[in-house]
C-alpha cells in the first residue's frame, strides 16, 4: 500500500496554513490506516473511512487520498469477511460481504459487488448444511433437542433462498427440514419450488417419499381412502414399491378390488421376493383377481403359496372352489 507524500508537499505551498493542517492530518490517517492492513483489518477500515471523510472536505487538495480510499475500502471489506469466516463467524463475515457490496456499488468497484454477491449465498448455504448435519445426528439418536435444529436449519435455509430465490437446493432442503418438523404442506411447496428450480429429480423423490409418510399415516390412523390417496400420489412422483403395497391393502378395504390387483402385482414385480416371503400379499392378489372374474390368473397365484404354512389351507380353497388346473 504506497503512502502518499509527495501530492502533500506540493499541496501545502498552495494552501492556507489550517486547510494544509487539515490535509496533512488526513494524509496521516490514511498512512496510518494502510499500515493497520496486515494486522488489524477492522482498524484499518475505520481509518480509512475517516482519511474519506476529511479528504472530501478538502476539494481538489485531497482528492488523491479520497480515490485512494475508494479504491481501497471495498477490497478491504472483503478481505476481512473472509478473515471472520475463516475464523468460524458466519454472522460477521456476511454483514462485511454486505458492506463490501454496498460500499463497491458507491465507489463504482463492481469486481467487489459481484464478487460479494457470490459469497454471501455460498456462506449463508455453509451455515444451513452445518445446522441440517447436526439436526440430522441428533434425530439419529432421538435427541429431543433435533426439532428446535431442525427450525434453525429451515430458518437458515430460508435466509439463502431470501439472498437467491432460484437456489434449488436450498429450497429442496428447507422442505426436507420442514417434513422432518411434520409441516408436510410447507414441505411439499418447498419441494415444489425446489423442482421449478433445476431439482426436478430429487424433488421428486423428496415428494415421493412425503406422501407415502402420509399413506402410512393414514394407515395407523384406519384412514383407508387417505392412505389410498396419499401412496397413489407417491407413485405419481416415484413409482415405488412400498407405495404399491399400501395401494394394495387399503384398496382392498375400500373394496377397490382391480386398483388392488393392479398394485399387488406392481409391487410383486418390483419385489419378486415377497411372492415367497409375502404370502398374505399374493394371497390377497388371488383374491382381488378373482373378485374381478381374473380367474386363470388368480389360480396362478394361489398355487403358489398352496404349501404355505399359514395361507396354504385357504389357497388350496380357493383352487378347489375355481376348478383351477
Amino acid at each position: 500500500m504506497k503512502k502518499i507524500f509527495l501530492t502533500v508537499m506540493v499541496a501545502l505551498c498552495t494552501m492556507g496554513i489550517v486547510a494544509a493542517q487539515d490535509l496533512e492530518k488526513a494524509t496521516e490517517i490514511y498512512n496510518n490506516a494502510a499500515a493497520a492492513i496486515e494486522t488489524n483489518k477492522a482498524e484499518a477500515i475505520t481509518l480509512f473511512e475517516q482519511a474519506l471523510e476529511m479528504a472530501g472536505t478538502l476539494g481538489e487538495e485531497g482528492a488523491e487520498i479520497a480515490s485512494q480510499c475508494k479504491g481501497i475500502l471495498p477490497k478491504l471489506y472483503i478481505s476481512l469477511g473472509k478473515e471472520l469466516y475463516g475464523n468460524k463467524d458466519i454472522d460477521g463475515a456476511i454483514a462485511k460481504f454486505q458492506k463490501a457490496a454496498e460500499v463497491g456499488e458507491k465507489y463504482g468497484d463492481t469486481e467487489v459487488v459481484e464478487e460479494a454477491k457470490e459469497l454471501i449465498p455460498q456462506l449463508l448455504m455453509a451455515d444451513a448444511n452445518g445446522l441440517l448435519k447436526e439436526a440430522s445426528t441428533l434425530a439419529k439418536t432421538k435427541d429431543a433437542g433435533a426439532a428446535a435444529k431442525f427450525e434453525e436449519a429451515a430458518a437458515a435455509y430460508q435466509k439463502v433462498i431470501d439472498a437467491n430465490p432460484a437456489n434449488g437446493d436450498a429450497h429442496l432442503y428447507k422442505g426436507q427440514c420442514l417434513m422432518q418438523l411434520g409441516k408436510m404442506d410447507d414441505a411439499i411447496k418447498s419441494f415444489e419450488l425446489a423442482s421449478e428450480n433445476g431439482e426436478e429429480e430429487q424433488a421428486a423423490k423428496q415428494l415421493s417419499n412425503l406422501y407415502l409418510r402420509k399413506a402410512s399415516q393414514c394407515q395407523k390412523a384406519k384412514d383407508m381412502k387417505g392412505a389410498l390417496e396419499n401412496a397413489q400420489k407417491s407413485t405419481q412422483y416415484v413409482d415405488n414399491a412400498n407405495a404399491q403395497k399400501v395401494i394394495g391393502m387399503s384398496a382392498m378395504q375400500l373394496k377397490q378390488n382391480k386398483v388392488a390387483a393392479e398394485a399387488f402385482e406392481a409391487y410383486l414385480s418390483m419385489n419378486p421376493n415377497a411372492i415367497t416371503k409375502e404370502a398374505g400379499i399374493v394371497y390377497n392378489l388371488g383374491t382381488a383377481l378373482m373378485a374381478i372374474g381374473e380367474n386363470d390368473k388368480a389360480c396362478g397365484y394361489f398355487q403358489k403359496i398352496a404349501q404355505d404354512a399359514k395361507y396354504g389351507e385357504g389357497a388350496r380353497y380357493q383352487i378347489t372352489q375355481l376348478k383351477c388346473k
